[in-house]
């Protein structure tokens, strides 16, 4: 393991989030606000000077006297899994230097919820209606660059270990473009981010959004971050029309995005049909809508036929509630209209199951992805058929290709990690005093990245209330699952790490 290299690269990091932070910086100038303007500049300082001293003291680790490099994988996965780990840090001191929040775990809790784009917060109804511009921006910002910007960054700066990284970052992207340059790949990729958040943007504004409000729901939407400026999230606007324009864009964003590659490639008469052809070919796509509409359909028609939900007495307004609730979870995006942990059983249940599922690979959802559960639902079968007719030969198949045990292997090997950090997690944070259902669900809410979840973490509750362990553990739960387990769990192994 080149050290040396992982800490020049970690150098890099922290300079360029120090731009980042000089960005809300100027959010704060913009706005008047100069106390929150000075807690960014000292951030922003603070980043710089450290990266900077670190790139510089290790200036020639990445590459020997002939110019050959000496970062490589190991080191990509490194940089990767420390680099969310050392931004955390990073992004928590304006919250601290503004005082918005006092406690360094509640801030890095904060950070690392703003860079994962998982969307649990610390703080009160109070502490976000009240909070200033600058630290608001921040907030989404950071949604935004942890969602896909970001990797665009890492792809950039480490060429040699940027397939390693990129896979890290966009799985399922990585298989279809392996024949592709990274860096091609990585562009085309931060074009479609781009439209997407320039076409949501503009809709937001048309449909009567302040423009800042635009702006910062722009950047949690598209990420599927769920962070607002309002305690009461999408349901201070009351409005259908921007619950319609939140839910299509949601629902766009955690597609995967080489459909979209497919659009913007090749002339314009050839784009349609490949899109159309990888959407439809795409079993987890499809699979994707549909537990949509199902979930849509199901919890509303529990929602309107329940005694003592008197709000719903027309079935539009259950199907409204229900749609909007379900694609924020079932996407990971967390935001909220409703407290849906007031709920019947039912409707609860399932808002976790699809919390835990995710959305699709490729995109900028957490969860485990559907494609996963398709393989380990269609490995679980195959194994089934073999005890019955062991001599037939029966593999798995997804779209139309057969995956090899590999693949398999290590899908089976994922869920088997998360099952067991959701276990550890469970445990550590009854072991304070939090009851199981809270335990549980806030494991579930920040493994999978989606924001909220039931009991005293529940959408109109937030996680100020746990112990300072448990924030910990949770803020890790959030990287390892932005990161998918596997560059944050290799750090762990002593092999890892030789020489």
């Amino acid at each position: 393991m080149n050290f040396r290299a992982v800490a020049k690269m970690l150098g890099i990091v922290l300079m360029i989030v120090s731009v980042f932070l000089m960005i809300s910086a100027g959010v704060g100038l913009g706005y008047d606000e100069k106390e929150a303007m000075w807690s960014f500049v000292a951030a922003a300082a603070v980043s710089f000077l450290t990266g900077g001293l670190l790139a510089f003291v290790f200036r020639d680790a990445t590459h020997d006297q002939n110019g050959r490099p000496k970062y490589y994988r190991r080191e990509g996965l490194a940089t990767v899994g420390l680099a969310w780990i050392v931004a955390g840090a990073a992004g928590a001191l304006p919250y601290l230097f503004s005082g918005t929040l006092t406690s360094f775990v509640d801030a890095y809790f904060e950070s690392v919820s703003g860079w994962t784009t998982t969307g649990s917060t610390i703080m009160s109804g109070e502490q976000i209606d009240g909070m200033s511009h600058a630290i608001a921006f921040w907030r989404c910002f950071s949604q935004w660059l942890g969602g896909f910007g970001i990797v665009m960054v890492f792809v950039v700066l480490f060429p040699t270990g940027g397939r390693s990284l990129f896979r890290s970052e966009v799985p399922g992207v990585s298989r279809e473009a392996a024949h592709q340059r990274v860096r091609d790949s990585a562009i085309m990729l931060a074009k479609i981010y781009y439209l997407l958040s320039t076409g949501l943007l503009i809709t937001l504004l048309s449909v009567g959004m302040e423009p800042f409000d635009a702006v910062i729901h722009t950047f949690s939407t598209i990420a599927n971050g769920g962070f607002s400026n309002h305690s009461e999230s999408i349901a201070y606007y009351d409005s259908g029309l921007i619950e319609i324009v939140l839910v299509a864009f949601m629902l766009l964003s955690a597609l995967n995005f080489t459909i979209y590659d497919a659009l913007l490639r090749g002339g314009p008469k050839g784009r349609i049909k490949p899109a159309w052809n990888r959407f439809y070919g795409s079993l987890e796509a499809r699979l994707f809508l549909g537990i949509v509409a199902f979930s849509t359909l199901s919890i509303g028609a529990v929602l309107w036929h329940t005694e003592g939900l008197p709000e719903y007495g027309s079935p539009l307004l259950a199907l409204r509630d229900s749609l909007f609730q379900v694609v924020c979870v079932i996407t990971t995006a967390g935001f909220a209209t409703e407290d849906f942990d007031a709920w019947p059983q039912y409707c609860r249940i399932l808002l976790m199951l699809i919390a835990i599922s995710g959305a699709c690979a490729g995109s900028t959802a957490g969860g485990l992805k559907i494609v996963r559960v398709v393989i380990m639902v269609k490995a679980a079968f195959v194994s089934v058929r073999k005890m019955a007719r062991p001599r037939v030969i029966d593999q798995v198949r997804v779209d139309g290709e057969t995956l090899d045990e590999g693949v398999v292997a290590s899908v089976t090997g994922y869920f088997v990690l998360w099952v067991a950090v959701f276990l550890a997690a469970t445990t550590v944070l009854a072991s304070f005093g939090t009851d199981l259902e809270t335990s549980a669900t806030a494991v579930i809410a920040t493994l999978n990245n989606v924001g909220p979840g039931l009991g005293q973490v529940g959408p109109v509750q937030n996680f100020a209330g746990l112990h300072e362990v448990s924030k910990m553990v949770l803020s890790l739960c959030m990287v390892l699952g932005r990161l998918e387990f596997y560059a944050l769990v290799v750090l762990l192994m002593p092999t890892f790490w030789k020489r």
